[in-house]
């Protein structure tokens, strides 16, 4: 629209409010068919407001409608002229047309997909990458697995004082409770233990330069040279050698050496 358009819209939503609260109050007042007059406006319309003018007449008449729908109209059209007097103002949008426009380009023609190849001898034909599941968790050597005393230098609890190297995990345990063997494997070693202070011990080879110890148990259920599997009960937590109550003294060694059995549980 044209600033003068604007301006001439505005101007009649102004009036049609002004007009739209005579008629209500002279229909209330006396009992009559009221129209909106706006011929004494002197206006200059445009056709789509003059079309809507004439609508609203139309069926503000006494002949069509009761002076209530007449009144009710002339507020319809005062509204939507006010509406179209605030939207003129605004950068108008892009017309159904352009979008239509916009949304009828011809869409890209399928693309023949290739066949698939046939899958290799012993293959699933699938090409996602094949993620290796990984290894299985030793079982716990024994319930809980409560740690009264980790891997690495401590306070020896024998005397109280003076740094030793402690060579395992301590894990809490009734006495008697059962021990398992951590992994599957060959029993080397089934008893007293008459190098180090781990009284009544186990040691478990399970191929590969993996060992793993039980120590201070009260009882032992295997021999050396038996076979065990993972998980298999081996023997009972005690108290046995150097220790101050009943625990399990658990080591790994890997090659010989000894490792924070928590990196490899």
């Amino acid at each position: 629209m044209t600033p003068k358009v604007n301006e001439t819209a505005r101007d009649l939503a102004g009036a049609l409010r002004r007009y739209v609260t005579e008629t209500a109050a002279r229909y209330q007042k006396t009992g009559k068919h009221a129209v909106p007059d706006t011929e004494h406006l002197k206006l200059s319309l445009p056709p789509q407001l003059q079309d809507l003018l004439r609508q609203a007449r139309k069926y503000s008449t006494p002949a069509r409608k009761t002076a209530a729908l007449g009144t009710g109209a002339s507020l319809l059209l005062s509204g939507m002229v006010f509406g179209v007097a605030n939207a003129a103002t605004v950068t108008a949008p892009e017309t159904v047309t352009e979008r239509q426009l916009v949304n009828t380009q011809p869409l890209p023609e399928p693309q023949e997909q290739p066949a698939a190849a046939a899958p290799a001898e012993g293959g699933t034909g699938s090409t996602a990458p094949v993620i290796e599941a990984p290894p299985a968790k030793p079982s716990v050597p024994v319930d809980g697995m409560v740690i009264t005393s980790p891997f690495g230098w401590r306070i020896n609890p024998m005397t109280g004082y003076g740094q030793e190297w402690h060579t395992g995990t301590d894990f809490r345990g009734a006495l008697g409770a059962e021990v398992r063997s951590a992994r599957a494997g060959t029993v080397v070693e089934a008893g007293w233990h008459t190098t180090g202070g781990g009284g009544l011990r186990i040691v478990v080879d399970h191929g590969g330069g993996v060992q793993t110890t039980y120590n201070h148990l009260n009882d032992i259920w295997v021999a050396p040279g038996q076979p065990v599997g993972e998980g298999e009960v081996i023997g009972g937590v005690g108290s046995t050698g150097n220790s101050t109550g009943p625990h399990l003294h658990f080591e790994v060694l890997i090659n010989g050496e000894y490792i924070d059995p928590m990196t490899w549980l």
